[in-house]
């Protein structure tokens, strides 16, 4: 597999809950972030769920665009309470 390096810069805090969570997990570092990324790019996006519904209803794509992205925002919220 070819394989691609990235440089990420994050607040210390952050870097330190990441090293424990690996820990607990067995893993190395790189490893569980690894994981982490390919978990999160494998899963489809809103805009990737609804691709066949926008081709098969009748409503403008900037109205479908409007409703799509009230949807997202409306679910990261709940994600932050």
């Amino acid at each position: 597999m070819e394989t691609m390096t990235l440089t990420i810069h994050l607040p210390k805090d952050i870097g330190s809950a990441l090293e424990r969570k690996a820990r607990t997990d067995g893993k190395a570092l790189t490893e569980y972030v690894e994981t982490l990324i390919t978990t999160q790019v494998k899963r489809p996006t809103f805009r990737e769920l609804f691709a066949d519904v926008r081709e098969s209803i009748t409503v403008s794509d900037d109205d479908l665009t409007k409703e799509i992205d009230a949807a997202i925002a409306e679910s990261r919220e709940a994600r932050k309470r």
